[in-house]
């Protein structure tokens, strides 16, 4: 019985000495900025999303500052989906705003793209600073959920 809970014990604190070494080395902290809608001519890679009911697929993308990407983003739900591209606090005062005015969401925003079930659109942005930003649905009920984030590296 003692070498059992020995067995545990050791299992558990390798389990939490590398959950907690991988953490460190892998954190990325959030950009300064999120970037800027991106001119088509200058587009270096396509990158297709999927939303579906309560996720993105991906849910983490992987992006060079200073490069332009268009997204090819397909509502694959049964649900309006929508997405956009923020900084966490951005992202959670667009979906507080959305709770209040459902019907009446800023489709001028930068970074926003809406979407009904089964229609595809396109986003272009440019990345102009290293760290990490966030994608999101604000959508009520969707934004806990349909999150992703995007690293952006130095080149």
């Amino acid at each position: 019985m003692k070498n059992k809970h020995l067995q545990i014990i050791t299992l558990a604190v390798l389990f939490l000495y590398s959950a907690g070494t991988n953490g460190q080395m892998d954190y990325i902290p959030p950009a300064d900025s999120i970037g800027k809608p991106g001119i088509a001519s200058e587009v270096t890679r396509t990158i297709k999303l999927t939303l579906l009911e309560y996720m993105f697929l991906p849910n983490e993308i992987w992006v060079a500052k200073g490069e332009t990407v268009r997204f090819v983003i397909k509502n694959g739900g049964d649900k309006n989906h929508e997405m956009l591209i923020g900084l966490d606090d951005d992202l959670r005062k667009a979906a507080k705003a959305r709770r209040k005015h459902i019907d009446n969401p800023n489709e001028l925003e930068a970074g926003l793209v809406q979407l009904r079930p089964g229609e595809q659109k396109e986003l272009v942005w440019f990345f102009d600073e290293a760290g990490a930003i966030e994608y999101a649905c604000p959508l009520p009920g969707h934004f806990k959920g349909m999150r992703g984030m995007i690293y952006v590296e130095t080149k």
